[in-house]
């Protein structure tokens, strides 16, 4: 792997004349055209096209770094179609571009008919850099070509620089894919692959470093449901021409960083939230409240495409921000408050969880606080109802970038696992003869589930609190009675959320002659998820995310009876799970007591036979009936 200099930026030398002049760069002699008659033969048969839908025949990427730090880039596809959905994708495809900065050239634009005909694309150029194709007729077993480059001819945001990532599988089966980069003079490139050991070819071209990666009759990658990130299973290439994060902390600072200042109003502010504080944890509760409760989430619409913060007056004016504007705000108060405070940047978890290299690939921004014995508190001030101290599991485990001083921190957010989000629950009631069990439960929650909670009651009334609580609470498990819901905790973000009810499960046991069969309705019972629903799997497995439940019942049985075959215990363990389960029989109640956590992770096709075996033992420990026994008195 080439690295460029420590600073991470190399300035560009003088233009090209084709960017002066604003015409479009020459890009074959690194990538030469793959013509159709090279991917179309031989055609791919009826059975393929209708198990996939489509079939990709050529992806052909290049990205050309040039010696004026601009950028072009080239795309040639073509792609037979059958279902529904795929040509439905082709009946118009727009692209959008930015005249003044840049030029998009629609090369090649056909519908390659099954009797061997071929029509070309209408295309529309429109003003202000919209381009509209309208591909026509479409119909099962067409293939349909485009070719398309785009030439920027302004240096990136960040530097004269270029990132970007190229999967090496796709969702549908390709039968050629090829990638290829050429850096100029003096810029050079890091690359990383994941779940790959394919080196690209390389080779000198003038004053280029060209790398190319060429792949041939790439299998589809079956997705559903479960299916994790493709970042997380698939194999990809990373590349940048940065060799530090430094610029790019440059930039986001620029744009995300509190003034140096603190504004007076943001100073009376922070003054007057924590008037009444004592400890700094409190200040910074006061600082967190205000910032996630008081101003609310979002941005007038003329303002959703600004890069930089708002200006702290505006958000104090009409009480709106989005992420950055939240995480700036607050810490700009902690700051005058002399509490060390830091904007982190991240890319949340629902986009992968693996590493990038250097570059700017951000959706996210939280808070990070230094605490007086150096520990570190991160917040997520527009993550929602959060309890304090809780940070949302979307922005555990990943990699942030701190933005603490001009060369910035690059750091992996720690995760919390499953004690940071628990469901607890007690309960305690009574079995009787006629087979109902009533008991009385209180619940509490944490981490996600508690900010659910909030989102989904803290601002109803207590009626409409009530009803939708008592539908969701009877919604799992059938035939149940719920009375007198109602909320302990759920406003005050400090403290977890709990919450007490009354359930009656009629007919719940079965009675058979002298004996009762009772199944315990666990919470979160896990044969109620159909997570493994499937003999073996195509594709790996996104497992729940980390989360404890803990529930606890003491059940008064009937005069007379006693536990058969008691007391009993199950414990089980693999990589992305433990259950334990005990039933026992003390002073006349039955005592159940059960703890699962669900650790997260992803299951890969050689392992699932493995995670199917311990989910479906513990869905049978769940289901076991408890057996009770009439004890006859002697004489």
């Amino acid at each position: 792997m080439n690295q460029t200099s420590k600073e991470g930026t190399v300035k560009p030398k003088r233009k090209l004349w084709r960017t002066r002049f604003k015409m479009a760069r020459k890009t074959l002699p690194f990538a030469s055209r793959i013509s159709a008659d090279e991917v179309c033969v031989p055609e791919i048969s009826d059975d393929e096209l209708q198990h996939w839908g489509e079939y990709i025949l050529l992806s052909d990427a290049t990205s050309v770094l040039h010696r004026d730090g601009t950028i072009t880039r080239r795309a040639h596809n073509f792609t037979k179609l059958y279902a529904n959905e795929s040509l439905a994708q082709w009946d118009e495809v727009y692209r959008f571009y930015d005249r003044n900065t840049s030029m998009h050239k629609i090369q090649t634009a056909k519908v390659y008919l099954p009797d061997g005909s071929m029509k070309k694309a209408q295309k529309v150029v429109q003003p202000y850099g919209q381009i509209s194709l309208n591909f026509y007729p479409l119909r099962p077993g067409v293939t349909v070509e485009l070719e398309e480059q785009q030439d920027f001819f302004v240096l990136d945001r960040i530097a004269a620089c270029m990132w970007g990532q190229e999967y090496f599988q796709f969702a549908i089966p390709c039968r050629r894919l090829r990638y290829t980069v050429a850096v100029a003079e003096p810029f050079s490139l890091e690359y990383k692959l994941h779940r790959s050991d394919k080196e690209p070819r390389t080779w000198k071209q003038g004053s280029y470093q060209v790398y190319q990666w060429d792949l041939h009759d790439i299998p589809g990658y079956e997705t559903d449901d479960g299916t994790p990130h493709p970042r997380d299973v698939l194999p990809w290439v990373d590349i940048t021409t940065l060799s530090s994060w430094k610029p790019i902390t440059k930039f986001y600072m620029k744009d995300l960083e509190p003034p140096a200042r603190t504004p007076p109003q943001i100073q009376k502010l922070a003054e007057e939230l924590t008037s009444d504080d004592q400890s700094t944890e409190d200040k910074i509760y006061s600082i967190y409240k205000y910032s996630s409760e008081d101003v609310r989430y979002g941005r007038h619409p003329n303002e959703l495409n600004l890069e930089k913060t708002r200006e702290m007056g505006l958000m104090l004016e009409d009480m709106r921000g989005d992420c950055k504007d939240k995480s700036s705000l607050m810490v700009s108060m902690l700051r005058h408050l002399e509490i060390e405070a830091s904007i982190a940047i991240l890319l949340t978890r629902m986009n992968g969880t693996v590493a990038f290299l250097p570059g700017a690939r951000f959706d996210h921004a939280i808070v990070c606080v230094t605490l007086e014995n150096g520990n570190r508190l991160w917040l997520d001030p527009a993550g929602g109802p959060v309890t304090f101290k809780d940070l949302p599991f979307n922005d555990q485990g990943i990699q942030a970038l701190l933005l603490n001083s001009e060369a910035g921190a690059l750091t992996t957010i720690p995760e919390g696992g499953p004690q940071s989000q628990q469901f607890s629950r007690t309960c305690e009631g009574v079995l009787s003869e006629d087979c109902s069990y009533q008991f009385t439960a209180e619940v509490t929650t944490s981490g996600d589930t508690a900010m659910e909670f909030r989102l989904k009651y803290m601002y109803r009334n207590q009626e409409s609190t009530v009803m939708t609580l008592e539908k969701e609470l009877a919604s799992h498990l059938t035939g149940a009675r719920i009375d007198s819901p109602q909320f302990i905790n759920l406003k005050d973000i400090s403290r977890e959320v709990s919450y007490q009810y009354q359930t009656t499960l009629d007919q719940w046991s079965r009675q058979i002659d002298e004996i009762i069969l009772f199944r315990i309705p666990w919470i979160g019972s896990m044969h109620t998820v159909g997570i493994v629903n499937v003999q073996k799997r195509t594709s790996a497995l996104q497992t729940p995310n980390p989360i404890r439940y803990s529930d606890n019942h003491k059940i008064k049985i009937p005069a007379g009876y006693q536990g058969y075959g008691l007391p009993y215990e199950h414990k089980l363990e693999c990589q992305w799970g433990r259950y334990q389960a005990t039933v026992f029989v003390e002073n006349s109640h039955l005592i159940c007591k059960r703890e699962v956590d669900h650790l997260g992770g992803i299951v890969f096709e050689d392992q699932y036979p493995e995670f199917k075996k311990y989910w479906e033992a513990c869905t049978r420990a769940d289901a076991l009936d408890v057996v009770l026994m009439l004890m006859k008195t002697p004489g």
